[in-house]
């Protein structure tokens, strides 16, 4: 397990904890993000760059897996496609992301579900781009007690397994399927793994890689323990293609 990552996920899930209503700006535009939800401020940034790198122009159906506010699944419709699917398994996500939809007015084009992973779906659905921001913070085995953890937390990678598993049969023939991932905090030896087992091969689709003083990140003994030896973290946001 990254212990890094773990590290990062219980420091922000604390601050999750104290989340308020809120508007704000990401892509040039207003976005609101509703108590309860994680987005806005807390991953603006990670969601600004994936978002951008998705090649939304080129799909006539997009569903976007654990879609928090909305942002990605908007960005779609916005970009031309005329089939937006968001769902999150969190139920004020998935309202939250018909309510900025709506605010961009785009609301005709992004349907809004509450869903474990491909639940709500129907069998026979098919999308030419499947994207998840996914919870690529591996924790010990167990379960996820909060909507909170479910945005940070995969057990064991269990729900990357079975999304995996899953999302052959929801691609069209030419589908795209792409995750969004940290190398510093995530298992990409894992994921590698459990994407070949379901018949894909993983590679970098786009990344950007900054250092931070661990200071910055924050106080737990983690964070010093794997700076380098000038205090810096190495941290990055990456995209992942997974290819049939």
């Amino acid at each position: 397990m990254n212990g890094l990552g773990y590290a990062i996920g219980r420091q922000t899930l604390g601050v999750l904890a104290h989340r308020e209503p809120m508007t704000f700006t990401l892509l040039g535009r207003e976005w609101e993000k509703h108590a309860g939800v994680f987005g806005g401020q807390d991953i603006m940034e990670p969601t600004g760059y994936l978002t951008s790198w998705l090649p939304l122009g080129e799909a006539r159906t997009f569903l976007e897996m654990g879609c928090g506010t909305g942002v990605t699944a908007v960005m779609a419709a916005l970009n031309g496609c005329p089939s937006v699917t968001a769902v999150d398994v969190n139920p004020a996500a998935a309202r939250n992301a018909e309510a900025n939809a709506r605010r961009h007015g785009v609301a005709d084009r992004v349907r809004t579900l509450r869903s474990d992973l491909f639940e709500a779906l129907g069998p026979d659905e098919r999308f030419d781009l499947i994207y998840w921001n996914s919870p690529f913070i591996e924790a010990p085995p167990g379960r996820n007690d909060s909507y909170e953890e479910f945005a940070l937390f995969d057990p064991g990678y269990s729900m990357h397994r079975a999304f995996l598993r899953d999302a052959p049969g929801h691609l069209t023939g030419t589908g795209r399927l792409f995750l969004g991932f940290s190398a510093a905090a995530g298992n990409r030896e894992l994921l590698d793994e459990l994407g070949r087992e379901a018949g894909f091969q993983t590679g970098v689709h786009r990344q950007v890689a900054f250092d931070v003083p661990h200071e910055q990140v924050g106080a737990a003994p983690e964070f010093a323990a794997h700076a380098d030896e000038k205090g810096m973290l190495h941290l990055d946001i990456t995209l992942l293609e997974f290819r049939r």
